[in-house]
C-alpha cells in the first residue's frame, strides 16, 4: 500500500470542511426548534405555538367546519373535519389540498408515519380505522374493525394504538391491522388522547380519569400520572423532549388551556398554553437531523472506526 502525501493533504482539509459543515447544518439547520399545532374545535381554527409556549399565530389555519384531529409530518399538516373530511396543508400554512379524503365518519383520530395516514372514523356503521397514503390514496378502509367508537390513534414503530371512547378500551395492532391485544388496557373512562414517547411508554387521557401511564405491552404505570378532571379526554401530545401536553377544553375558569408536565407527572407549566377555545388535539412537529451532513462529511474520505480518523490510502499498482 502506498501513501500519497498531496491528496492525503487535500482530503484532509475537505474533512475540516466537512466538520464544519457538520456543525453549521447540526446545530442550525438540522435544529430548527419544534413547533406546536393546538386544534381549537369551536372556532374552526389550527393555533401555532413555539416550545415555550409563546403564540406564534394563534389562527394560523382558519375557516376549518368543526376540526376535529390532527397529524403531523416533516412538510405536512394533516387536519380531520367533523363533516368527513381531511385537509392538507403543509407547515407553513399553505393549503394543499381541501379533501385531501372524503366520505369519512366523525374522523376523530388521525395518526402519520412515514408516507402512511391513519384515521379513526369514531360514529356509525363505519366505526373503523382506516388506512390511506399521505397523497390520500386508500390502502384499507377497514384496516382495523371490531373497534368501538375509536377516537385516539398514535403510531409507534410497526405498532398502532387505538383508543376506544365507549368501551373504555386501548387496543394494540400492528401497522398492517394484524390485532396483538384488543384491550391492552381496559377500565377506562371514555379515553381519547394516546401518545407514546421515546421510552416506550404509552399515555391515556381520559375524560374523569386524567392521565394514565403504561408501558406499550400494556402494563399500568401510574393510574393517575396526571389528575385533570376537566379534561376532555382527546388532547394529549409528546413534545419530543420529554414533555406531554395535556389540553384542558373545560369552558370555565382555569379552562381552555393546555398544561406541560414530565413525563414522570410533574407539572412543568399548568397554563402553558392559554386563550384557546375547546382544544380538542395537538400535534408536534419535531425536526429531523439535516441529512446534508451525512453527504458532506462522505467528501472528506472519512472512515470511523473505534473513534479514529485514518487517512486515504491508494493501492499500489
Amino acid at each position: 500500500m502506498i501513501r500519497i502525501a498531496a491528496p492525503q493533504i487535500f482530503f484532509h482539509r475537505l474533512n475540516v470542511i466537512a466538520f464544519l459543515a457538520f456543525v453549521w447544518f447540526g446545530f442550525f439547520a438540522g435544529n430548527a426548534p419544534a413547533q406546536i399545532f393546538v386544534v381549537n374545535y369551536e372556532t374552526g381554527t389550527i393555533g401555532k405555538y413555539a416550545t415555550s409556549g409563546a403564540t406564534i399565530n394563534a389562527s394560523f389555519i382558519s375557516g376549518l367546519s368543526s376540526p376535529t384531529g390532527i397529524a403531523v409530518s416533516s412538510d405536512f399538516l394533516y387536519v380531520a373535519q367533523e363533516d368527513g373530511i381531511v385537509r392538507k396543508y403543509t407547515t407553513a400554512g399553505a393549503l394543499v389540498n381541501s379533501a385531501l379524503i372524503t366520505g369519512l365518519y366523525l374522523p376523530w383520530g388521525l395518526a402519520v408515519s412515514g408516507n402512511e395516514l391513519y384515521v379513526a372514523n369514531a360514529g356509525g356503521p363505519n366505526s373503523t380505522v382506516s388506512k390511506y397514503t399521505t397523497g390520500g390514496a386508500l390502502v384499507n378502509a377497514a384496516l382495523i374493525t371490531g373497534v368501538d367508537n375509536p377516537t385516539g390513534l398514535a403510531v409507534s414503530g410497526n405498532d398502532v394504538y387505538v383508543s376506544e371512547w365507549s368501551a373504555g378500551v386501548v387496543g394494540k395492532y400492528t401497522t398492517s391491522g394484524t390485532t396483538i391485544n384488543a384491550s391492552i388496557a381496559s377500565g377506562l373512562v371514555y379515553p381519547g388522547g394516546l401518545a407514546v414517547d421515546d421510552s416506550g411508554y404509552l399515555y391515556v387521557s381520559s375524560l374523569y380519569g386524567g392521565v394514565r401511564k403504561y408501558t406499550t405491552s400494556g402494563a399500568l404505570v401510574n393510574g393517575l400520572l396526571i389528575a385533570n378532571s376537566y379534561n376532555s379526554g382527546i388532547g394529549l401530545a409528546y413534545d419530543g423532549n420529554g414533555h406531554l401536553l395535556v389540553a384542558n377544553n373545560y369552558g370555565g375558569p382555569g379552562g381552555n388551556i393546555i398544561g406541560m408536565y414530565t413525563t414522570s407527572g410533574a407539572v412543568v407549566n399548568a397554563s402553558f398554553i392559554t386563550g384557546l377555545n375547546n382544544p380538542v388535539a395537538i400535534a408536534v412537529l419535531v425536526p429531523e437531523p439535516n441529512t446534508m451532513v451525512l453527504a458532506l462529511l462522505g467528501l472528506g474520505g472519512l472512515w470511523w472506526r473505534g473513534g479514529s480518523k485514518r487517512p486515504l490510502s491508494l493501492p499500489a499498482r
